[in-house]
């Protein structure tokens, strides 16, 4: 298991950015990891989600769930498939200038190989991660 913390700060108030990140459907249009994102279920707040990611070449397949809590924080967790025990939180705050200090943190559970790799990987996977964070930040600065 990996643990990552990230933050960028965001010239857009949290509404908006919480609006993006928490249509979690439209994820591949804008995304370089997120592939496939389909609805399965809905249970109260909460959305389960088939979905196909890609890092390092390799296609992860796995079931996601994501939990909004509006503004504040976005859980996902990986219930099924490639990663599963992987659990992240989004947490949106706001910025004396009305921006968001956006940070995404959690423990990444890695697949086969890379779990001897940890360490190593762990840079790559922040550097995914970051690159996430700034396509966020462009959509929405725009």
């Amino acid at each position: 298991m990996v643990s990552i913390t990230i933050s960028e700060t965001l010239n857009a108030p949290p509404e908006k950015v919480f609006a993006l990140v928490s249509d979690f459907e439209k994820a591949p249009q804008h995304s370089n990891y997120w592939k496939s994102v389909k609805l399965l279920s809905k249970e109260g707040a909460s959305s389960t989600y088939s979905t196909v990611a890609e890092a390092e070449g390799r296609q992860m397949r796995s079931v996601t769930r994501i939990t909004p809590h509006p503004i504040e924080r976005i859980d996902a967790e990986t219930i099924d498939g490639d990663g599963k025990g992987t659990k992240m939180a989004f947490t949106f705050a706001k910025t004396p200038n009305g921006g968001t200090q956006l940070t995404l943190e959690g423990d990444i559970v890695l697949p086969g190989f890379a779990k001897m790799l940890g360490g190593l990987v762990k840079g790559r996977i922040e550097s995914g991660m970051r690159q996430e964070l700034a396509t966020i930040k462009k959509l929405t600065e725009s």
